[in-house]
């Protein structure tokens, strides 16, 4: 049986996990969302085309 969770829920629950958890989860992530392969590999060489971000000038977006 399947229980679909509001992603609400999901989020506090994600919240509430602790530091080692949380790292666990984000190194699971990608198999548990089920991305094709092909999607991931299309993001990796999309990452070059915004490589001019990388710079001082813009560092001070880089944190919340």
């Amino acid at each position: 049986m399947s229980v679909k969770l509001p992603l609400k829920e999901i989020e506090d629950a994600v919240g509430q996990l602790d530091q080692q958890e949380q790292q666990h989860l984000l190194s699971k992530l990608l198999s548990i969302l089920n991305i094709p392969v092909e999607d991931l590999a299309l993001l990796k060489v999309a990452e070059t085309s915004f490589s001019f971000w990388d710079n001082p000038e813009d560092s001070i977006y880089d944190h919340p």
